[in-house]
C-alpha cells in the first residue's frame, strides 16, 4: 500500500513537472512572439507609413484638455464632471501658453500613426517619429516657414501644458502629468525629425482599454476652435445613441469657452454641424442643448 502511494505521488510529481515545463515553453514562445512584434512595431514607428484612418484618444475627445482660442491662454482650465467623480485642472506654461486645439492635430497625427502600427502588429508603440513635412502634409498644411514655426511652438505648448486630476484613471487618485514628451532636429529649419513619446496613460488607454477611436479626417482641417472641439466631443458623448443632451453651461465648460454664455450659444447656432441642434429651457433655469442625428 505504501509503495502504491509512493508510486502515485511520484507520478503526480512528474505530471506537475511536465505541466510546468509545457507552460514555461508556451510562455517563452509567447514572449518571443511579443518581442518580435514589438521590434516590428518599433521599426514601423520611425518610418513613413500609410494611415488608413485618423484616430484620437477617448479622454482627449471627452474632456477639455486644451484651449479652443487662437490667442495665448494662461488662465487654467478647471473642470468637474456632472456626477462629481472626475475633475481636471489644465495649467499653461507661462512662456508658451496653453496647448491649443489646433496643436492637438499633431497629437492626432501621432496617435493615428501609432494606431496604424497597433492594427498591423497588435503593439501600440510608446513613441513615433516623423518629419515636419510628413506631419504637415497629413494635416493639409503648406510647408512654409511660418507653418514650420507654428509646428515648433505647438510642440512646445503640447509638451509643457500640465494636467492634474483623475480623468485618466482611478477616481480616488490625483495624477499630475503631461500628455507627451517631444524632441526634434531642425538643422535645415524644416524639422527633419520629430519624436513624440506618449504618456503612459495614453498607451494604457489605447493598448488595453480600446480607447483609440476613429475620427473624421475633416476634424484636422477645421479652423473654428469651438466647432473643432464639438466634432469630437459630440461624437464620443453620443456614441451609438441617436442623440445627446447636455446643459448649455456644462457644454461651455467642456469646450473651454471663456466668454459669455449667450456668445457661446450664438457660436453654436452659426456652425454647420453634422447633427441637428435644439435648445430647450431647463426647469431649474438655463437651457440645454440636444444634438440629434439628421
Amino acid at each position: 500500500m505504501t509503495e502504491d502511494k509512493k508510486g502515485f505521488d511520484d507520478a503526480l510529481t512528474r505530471m506537475k513537472k511536465r505541466a510546468e515545463e509545457i507552460a514555461a515553453k508556451k510562455k517563452a514562445a509567447q514572449q518571443a512572439k511579443e518581442a518580435e512584434l514589438r521590434e516590428r512595431a518599433n521599426e514601423l514607428a520611425v518610418v513613413p507609413i500609410d494611415i488608413t484612418r485618423y484616430r484620437n484618444e477617448r479622454n482627449i475627445m471627452l474632456y477639455p484638455l486644451c484651449s479652443t482660442s487662437k490667442r495665448k491662454r494662461l488662465a487654467p482650465i478647471r473642470y468637474e464632471s456632472a456626477n462629481g467623480k472626475y475633475w481636471l485642472e489644465v495649467t499653461a506654461n507661462h512662456t508658451y501658453g496653453m496647448v491649443k486645439i489646433w496643436d492637438f492635430d499633431i497629437l492626432r497625427y501621432a496617435l493615428s500613426k501609432a494606431g496604424e502600427i497597433a492594427r498591423i502588429t497588435g503593439i501600440f508603440p510608446e513613441a513615433v517619429e516623423f518629419s515636419g513635412y510628413e506631419c504637415l502634409k497629413a494635416l493639409g498644411r503648406k510647408p512654409t516657414g511660418t507653418v514650420y514655426q507654428w509646428l515648433r511652438e505647438a510642440l512646445s505648448r503640447s509638451a509643457s501644458t500640465t494636467y492634474k486630476g483623475n480623468v485618466f484613471g482611478n477616481n480616488h487618485t490625483t495624477e499630475i502629468f503631461t500628455l507627451i514628451k517631444a524632441r526634434y532636429t531642425d538643422e535645415t529649419k524644416k524639422l527633419e525629425r520629430i519624436r513624440i513619446t506618449f504618456d503612459e496613460r495614453l498607451i494604457e488607454s489605447a493598448q488595453n482599454n480600446k480607447g483609440l477611436l476613429a475620427i473624421n479626417s475633416e476634424i484636422l482641417h477645421e479652423e473654428a476652435g469651438i466647432k473643432k472641439r464639438l466634432l469630437e466631443l459630440v461624437q464620443v458623448s453620443k456614441g451609438d445613441n441617436s442623440s445627446w443632451t447636455v446643459s448649455l453651461k456644462r457644454l461651455q465648460a467642456m469646450c473651454a469657452h471663456e466668454g459669455r454664455l449667450k456668445d457661446f450659444k450664438y457660436q453654436l447656432k452659426s456652425y454647420n454641424l453634422p447633427w441637428d441642434i435644439r435648445f430647450t429651457p431647463i426647469l431649474e433655469g438655463g437651457e440645454k442643448a440636444t444634438f440629434s442625428d439628421t
